[in-house]
């Protein structure tokens, strides 16, 4: 089986170098030509885009996608846990739990919306495999507000139902690498070991 397997990676490897070599043959003698025909270029009215009537929206960049508080938690975050996962940050809910399958459309489509512009604000994978392995939301003053309140609990009940892992870290001023890889690897202990009970 390792053999058939090798066999495939080296033909597929084959194949490239070869698409690779017929391609940059190609490129070489489109870019004669095109030095040949270069001075011949004008910008024409005719080649711009056609103006389409559409909405006007003005956006600005933000200038960071972490605030500060979560800037200095996945600092620390990255130091104590970088080695055992791969730490991404601000993943769209719906990107890591979806409905579950044996439901009407409605009910789908009502359960996808109430997740599809939520997001966790980090999300721990394995190195290797890229398994989605928990997610981590820093708990900040914002938190007690009503809706944030209801946001979380819900966030809880979703995780809960599908049996993922939702670590919850109150926000500090200073943390410490060991302090936050020993809960978080103590709280995906706990979790686990409440799930075989």
């Amino acid at each position: 089986m390792e053999w058939l397997v090798l066999g495939a990676l080296i033909l597929i490897g084959a194949s490239i170098i070869k698409w690779l070599t017929e391609r940059n043959a190609k490129k070489s003698e489109t870019k004669a030509a095109q030095k040949h025909e270069i001075s011949k270029l004008r910008l024409e009215p005719s080649a711009r885009l056609p103006e389409v009537s559409t909405p006007t929206y003005t956006f600005q960049v933000n200038q960071y996608i972490l605030s500060r508080a979560e800037q200095n938690f996945y600092k620390v975050l990255s130091q104590g846990l970088c080695s055992q996962f791969i730490i991404l940050m601000k993943v769209r809910v719906a990107d890591v739990l979806q409905p579950t399958t044996g439901i009407s459309k409605n009910e789908w489509t009502s359960s996808f919306n109430k997740i599809k512009s939520k997001h966790f604000n980090f999300l721990l994978c394995s190195q290797d495999t890229y398994e989605i392995i928990a997610a981590i939301e820093l708990d900040d003053r914002s938190n007690n507000q009503a809706d944030r309140k209801k946001r979380d609990a819900f966030l809880n009940a979703a995780c809960e139902s599908a049996s993922f892992p939702l670590i919850r870290i109150t926000a500090r001023q200073i943390y410490s690498a060991q302090e936050i890889k020993s809960a978080v690897l103590g709280s995906l202990r706990d979790y686990k070991m409440s799930k075989a009970a």
